[in-house]
Order: structure tokens, then C-alpha cells, then sequence
């Protein structure tokens, strides 16, 4: 065999190695969403329930259950999804390389000590897509943040159709979850620290640990946007992957973060060698 017929065979042995990634669930920290129908939305039979529940609550009364039914089969193309929001060190980076202006609770442009792994909070709409930008993704748009959390099948909250305390950072959770939230409010959880939020796709933490901010302006007022899943101050009826809830784009806060998506034809092989 010829020196260059070897190279060119090494090389395909090489590629036959290292690109299979691209074409399964996992790129560079992020997790396909294959391209299909889902379902999306709520039921009458769960609105009717959720209503009888939480719809004469003081903190639920302006919230519409009614728009998240009938459930409806969406079409969607493939995407990746970060697997994890993101987190401190990852924005700190983005601080670094563009001189964008730190969240408010950073002392001193840093984040505190240990955090580097938790989600980076205090950040407005803007600033989650500008660091999306910068590292050459979008934020997801609600419907697409859905699917990531639910799966094809309609799925309740990322893991099945019961809560389970035991499984997500939110209001009702283990005390282990939620024990480090509590200490600080500037810091949530860890990324991944509740080992049961994981969606069908396997994603982490669509339904606790912070609301995420995703691309879609609310259709009444176009200075809100969507912002998608519970938090550890939340209940449960937050957790649920059908609801949305909109909050002024410009505004930050202690219990919203985000992750970033990328479409599939946007993943080339050279991103991640």
C-alpha cells in the first residue's frame, strides 16, 4: 500500500472514531433532539384538574391554564440542546473573551468561590443571546424547549406523567436538593445535581433548578418573553413541561438561567475538533 493511500486510511479510521458523535446524542455538551412530531400542550382532562388545584391560588390566578389545551401534535426539525444550563465558568468565559458586563451578584466581575458549576443567573434575555451568539447557537424557542423536556410522547414532566419530589430542584423537593439553593440565592443547584430530572432525550433539569429563557415573545405584549420550566422556589405545577410563563425581557432574576440550541445543520465536524 502506498505511504498516501495509508494516510488516507488512517485518516478514515480516525473519522470512523470520532464522528459517529455527531450523527448520535451527545456533541460537545449538547444532546440531539431527533426531527418528529410531539405532542404538545395540555389536555382538557389535566387543565380542568390543574385548575380545580392551583386556579383560585393568589399566585396562579392570572396564569391561563386554558391556553395550554387542546394538546396537539408539533412538527419540529432536529436540533442539539445543551445538556446542562449554563453554568458560571462557562459564562465567565464569554465575560472574558467580549468584555460583556457580569451579572449583578458577581463581587468584583467574578462569581463566588465553588459556584463555577452552577447555573449562571441574573442574566437578561439579551445577555443569554448574546453569549449564545458568541459560542454560535440561538436559545430555543418554547416549543422546541418543550420537546427537549418531554419527549415525542406528551410526557408530563421530563421523566413520566406523576411528580416526584424526589426527582427535580423544586419548591416540594428532598431537602438535598434544594438545601444548597436555600443557603444561596445567588446560586440554585449545581447543574445536574438532581439525578431524576432527565428528559426522554436526556437532558438535565428542565423541570427544576431554574426557569430558562427561551426565544419566544409573548403574542399580547412584545416586551415578554417565555421563559420555560420550574425552579427550586417553584411548586410543581411550574415543573410541567406544557407551562409557559412571560416575563419582561429586559429583567433578571435569581431563579432564571438558560440554555443554548444549535441547529443540526449547523454542527460541522470541525466545531469540535
Amino acid at each position: 500500500m502506498h505511504s498516501r493511500s495509508v494516510l488516507t486510511f488512517s485518516f478514515a479510521v480516525f473519522l470512523a472514531f470520532t464522528t459517529p458523535v455527531l450523527a448520535g446524542n451527545d456533541v460537545d455538551g449538547m444532546v440531539l433532539v431527533p426531527e418528529g412530531e410531539f405532542l404538545m400542550g395540555s389536555t382538557p382532562e389535566q387543565v380542568k384538574k390543574l385548575k380545580a388545584v392551583f386556579g383560585k391560588r393568589d399566585f396562579y390566578k392570572d396564569y391561563s391554564f386554558d391556553n395550554e389545551a387542546p394538546q396537539k401534535k408539533v412538527w419540529l426539525k432536529a436540533l442539539y440542546i445543551d445538556r446542562s444550563e449554563v453554568t458560571n465558568a462557562e459564562y465567565a468565559r464569554f465575560i472574558k473573551a467580549t468584555g460583556h458586563t457580569p451579572p449583578r451578584s458577581w463581587v468584583n466581575g467574578k462569581y463566588a468561590n465553588g459556584k463555577g458549576n452552577h447555573p449562571v443567573l441574573y442574566v437578561s434575555q439579551k445577555d443569554a443571546r448574546a453569549y449564545a451568539k458568541w459560542c454560535g447557537k440561538r436559545l430555543p424557542t418554547a416549543i422546541e424547549w418543550e420537546k427537549a423536556a418531554r419527549g415525542a410522547n406528551g410526557l408530563v414532566f421530563p421523566w413520566g406523567n406523576e411528580f416526584d419530589p424526589y426527582k427535580a430542584a423544586t419548591a416540594e423537593s428532598d431537602i438535598k436538593l434544594i438545601f444548597g439553593a436555600l443557603c444561596s440565592i445567588n446560586s440554585a443547584n449545581m447543574v445536574g445535581m438532581a439525578e431524576g430530572d432527565v428528559s426522554p432525550y436526556g437532558v438535565h433539569d428542565m423541570a427544576g433548578n431554574v426557569r430558562e429563557w427561551t426565544s419566544t415573545y409573548s403574542p399580547e405584549d412584545k416586551t415578554k418573553v417565555a421563559v420555560k420550566g420550574g425552579s427550586w422556589l417553584d411548586l410543581h405545577v411550574n415543573a410541567r413541561a406544557a407551562h409557559t410563563e412571560y416575563v419582561m425581557a429586559d429583567g433578571v432574576s435569581h431563579i432564571i438561567g438558560f440554555r443554548c440550541v444549535k441547529d443540526v445543520n449547523d454542527v460541522a465536524g470541525d466545531d469540535f475538533f
